[in-house]
């Protein structure tokens, strides 16, 4: 599997949800919250289908977070015109992240970033001074209905 693409994410985008996460207890309550956050929309995803892409992304990247990262790790849920977008960063920024290799017989763990990048439209990863910031998006469906 190809390692992530160091890119920033969209500078346009605005910040909608943060958490931040201590420990694998946090992470039911950052799915939830990300799917409460749809649920409330009028205007968000009918089929419920990236609410749940997203809460999946989000477990999935924050216990990579939590696992190979240092504290504090953050989530932040943010959108722009054309995507929303999930960003977990941690202070491990000597760590890159890159999917697991497939090796051979059934083991535990390694499946979290090729669980991502099946599901989200970009991922990607760029660290800063002192923190490291990896992200997926996801599409923002349009309002393709004519306005009077």
């Amino acid at each position: 599997m190809a390692a992530l693409r160091m890119l920033r994410p969209p500078a346009s985008a605005s910040l909608l949800l943060t958490w931040n996460a201590e420990s694998d207890t946090d992470l039911r309550r950052i799915r939830a919250g990300i799917l409460r956050f749809f649920a409330e929309q009028t205007a968000g995803p009918a089929d419920g289908t990236t609410a749940e892409q997203m809460g999946l992304v989000a477990t999935e990247l924050t216990a990579n977070a939590l696992r190979h990262g240092l504290p504090p790790v953050v989530v932040r849920m943010l959108s722009d015109d054309d995507c929303y977008l999930l960003e977990v960063s941690d202070h491990a920024v000597r760590d890159l992240p890159s999917p697991a290799d497939a090796g051979p017989g059934i083991r535990a763990g390694g499946r979290g970033l090729p669980i991502c990048l099946a599901v989200a439209e970009q991922v990607g990863w760029y660290v800063t001074a002192t923190t490291k910031h990896v992200w997926a998006s996801f599409p923002r469906p349009r309002d393709d209905a004519p306005r009077s």
